[in-house]
């Protein structure tokens, strides 16, 4: 998400920006030029940009490693109204050829245009290369990233002497006939998990029986849904619904609002038993 710290430095890159598009597109300065004819602003979005990573959070990063998400933000102002232009389509284009389309949306307190892009273990080390793109109507503009390199992306391999060294996580085993269950729920949302009390991401439950969940924002905007069972569905992410659960198994417990970049990773689970 933007914060307010970074909202410095969009400012500053949209400033940049507006001077060199108004240095080096002659229809898109406001000077006079030499036959005595005011040109217009009014043809041109101007853009800002940036580059985070998802792991530990939304921080300002350009080296990204197999695992991770290169998350692509941006922000599209109209120099006219000197507001956001909302229904602007931004597309992110990479130098492998591939071209993303952003999504606009809330994240946190703040509006802004995100794409998410996953580096695999087949994601070819190196520089990655890319601009952005936006179009609104009659109006249009381009972001490139300064050339210098905290604002260039370079995909690196990861740290094999880290790797060794880390444990990998392992899901705890549990006894489905005489684990604990609790047919009322209290979770809390925030960016980007669903959790209980001391941090739990699963709940087990008991088939046939009425499960009471209360659900409470404290960090984003989200909602929330129970894939495969409909009833349990809470708009905003705030307020307590009432289901009951006829099948045993596995259940993902998700977010139904765009929420930021960790928006496809906010799932827990219910575990119906017998």
């Amino acid at each position: 998400m933007f914060k307010k710290k970074n909202y410095l430095l969009a400012g500053a890159m949209l400033s940049a920006i507006l001077l060199v598009s108004a240095c080096s597109n002659d229809e898109a300065t406001n000077e006079t030029d030499t036959k005595g004819v005011t040109n217009s602003t009014s043809e041109f979005l101007a853009l800002s940009g940036d580059t985070v990573t998802e792991q530990g959070g939304c921080v300002l990063a350009s080296r990204f490693s197999a695992g991770d998400k290169i998350v692509f933000r941006a922000n599209a102002i109209d120099p006219e109204t000197k507001e956001q232009a909302k229904d602007a389509e931004l597309q992110v284009h990479l130098s492998t050829g591939e071209v993303l389309d952003m999504a606009y949306g809330e994240h946190g307190e703040d509006n802004f245009w995100v794409i998410a892009y996953p580096v695999t273990a087949d994601t070819p080390t190196g520089s990655l290369d890319y601009y952005i793109t936006a179009k609104d109507g009659d109006k249009s503009g381009e972001y490139r990233p300064f050339n210098v390199q905290p604002s260039l992306i370079s995909i690196v391999a990861p740290d094999a002497t880290a790797a060794a060294t880390e444990e990998p996580a392992t899901e705890e085993e549990v006894d489905l006939a005489t684990v604990e269950t609790n047919q009322t729920l209290d979770l809390v949302a925030k960016n980007f998990v669903f959790e209980g009390k001391d941090g739990a991401k699963t709940f087990y439950v008991k088939a046939g029986e009425e499960v009471t969940l209360n659900v409470a924002t404290d960090e984003g905007a989200h909602g929330l849904a129970i894939d495969g069972i409909d009833e349990a569905t809470v708009a905003d992410a705030n307020g307590t619904v009432k289901f009951t659960p006829t099948k045993t198994g596995e259940y993902n417990i998700f977010c139904t609002v765009f929420c930021g970049a960790g928006h496809g990773d906010m799932v827990s689970k219910l575990v119906v038993v017998q």
